[in-house]
């Protein structure tokens, strides 16, 4: 397994019995819906990735990895729901997160199971659930993309052949004695710095809030204008405003962030790699306080560039061999993202279905804020056309709601008048 599924491994120990560690999507289905066909395309997908192809075996804390068996899509009908039904659509969203918590009994099979619920008016949901042994939120994006795929094209036409999850690995081997000494000399006496507001108690728990911005139509044309002006991507430009408003705020000297926008190697292999990049930044850089984007560009590029060394084992390199607290190491993370959970295959049309209730189940203490487990500070900004939008979900017991919305505010400010 890749230090990334050791680590998983070791926490599902605990939590066995338990859905902490399920992953996946609820897609509604809406048109005409071909059930062989969509049963089709759930089996060629799962075949085409080693790691849905294998199975789980669990002898005490052991784990074996084996042949697996055939998956087949589990279809349920309930033709007294309906979608478009406020009533129904509870009902539907729970029976959804009921099958979604089914734990994997591990005791041979694959950890990747899919559910098919066809309601009265037509419609379905295709429930797809991994455990994150064999899932990160990259791989996930690549099945659903799969699975339209193998949708449209039927079985007659199979899908190509997708790289093996095992040869990835094998593949950084080579590499990892230069990106260690990279990744030692990068993080060196790094000074943990803490960006909240008010430290929390020994033995926290992260206590989730969230909030989100509507973006002005215009802003995405903005930033992607300004990010070419500095010779550098959204994503660059984005995480460099966002760190350099945490520094301004935080009154930091230094600071280690996390984004999301590579060391996937431009693999289709579908497991759960090394998702993110740190980054370190600060005001005493190379570049200075007003070098923050600098400092960025050149540490995604040369984070990139020595991704032999998985981010868990660089987040055990902080913390076991620097004395790093984790809750100090990455508490920003941030990701750019556009709107690819949707589009139109074959008359069938695969559109997000929330599992969250608006109402009532997954309220966070009386209010309409579902409950979110951030790690400190995780900035999302969607860039979709239909619906751009900031997202920030952050812990509550670091950082204050006014904190959040000055911190916003100011970023925004930032990415649209070009001061990123």
């Amino acid at each position: 397994m890749s230090r990334q599924q050791q680590r998983l491994w070791e926490v599902e120990c605990v939590v066995r019995g338990s859905a902490l560690l399920h992953t996946g999507i609820a897609l509604r289905l809406d048109g005409m819906l071909d059930e062989k066909r969509l049963s089709h395309a759930v089996t060629a997908v799962f075949q085409r990735h080693e790691l849905l192809n294998t199975g789980f075996r669990a002898d005490g804390e052991t784990l074996t990895l084996g042949p697996a068996t055939h998956h087949e899509l589990r279809v349920l009908h309930r033709p007294d729901l309906s979608a478009d039904q406020a009533g129904h659509l509870a009902e539907v969203r729970r029976a959804t997160a009921a099958a979604h918590a089914e734990i994997f009994p591990l005791v041979g099979e694959p950890l990747a199971r899919a559910d098919l619920t066809l309601l009265g008016d037509g419609s379905g949901v295709l429930l797809l659930t991994f455990h994150r042994l064999v899932m990160d939120l990259f791989s996930l994006h690549q099945v659903v993309t799969d699975l339209q795929e193998a949708y449209l094209r039927g079985p007659d036409e199979p899908l190509a052949a997708a790289d093996r999850y095992s040869s990835l690995l094998a593949a950084r081997e080579p590499r990892r004695s230069a990106d260690w000494e990279f990744w030692r000399t990068e993080l060196s006496g790094f000074p943990t710095p803490w960006i909240g507001e008010r430290r929390p108690e020994p033995g926290w728990l992260p206590d989730g809030a969230e909030l989100r911005v509507p973006l002005d139509p215009a802003l995405p044309g903005l930033l992607h204008t300004n990010a070419r002006a500095a010779r550098c991507t959204p994503t660059v430009y984005v995480t460099a405003a966002a760190a350099h408003r945490v520094l301004e705020r935080s009154g930091a000297a230094d600071l280690v962030l996390g984004t999301m926008s590579a060391n996937r190697m431009n693999s289709d292999a579908v497991g759960p790699l090394a998702q993110a990049v740190l980054v370190r930044v600060g005001r005493s850089g190379p570049y200075g306080d007003q070098g923050v984007l600098a400092q960025v560009r050149r540490g995604l590029r040369e984070g990139m560039a020595h991704q032999g060394v998985e981010f868990e084992e660089i987040v055990d390199l902080l913390t076991d061999g620097m004395g790093v607290a984790r809750d100090d190491l990455a508490p920003l993370s941030v990701s750019v993202t556009a709107d690819s959970w949707q589009g139109s295959v074959a008359g069938l049309a695969f559109t997000p279905f929330d599992l969250d209730d608006d109402q009532g189940e997954g309220e966070d203490e009386g209010t309409a804020t579902p409950v979110v487990r951030p790690s400190q500070l995780d900035l999302e900004l969607n860039l979709s056309g239909t619906q751009p939008q900031l997202i920030l979900t952050y812990d509550r017991r670091c950082f204050g709601a006014q904190w959040c919305e000055r911190f916003v505010a100011d970023l925004l400010t930032d990415l649209a008048t070009g001061r990123g």
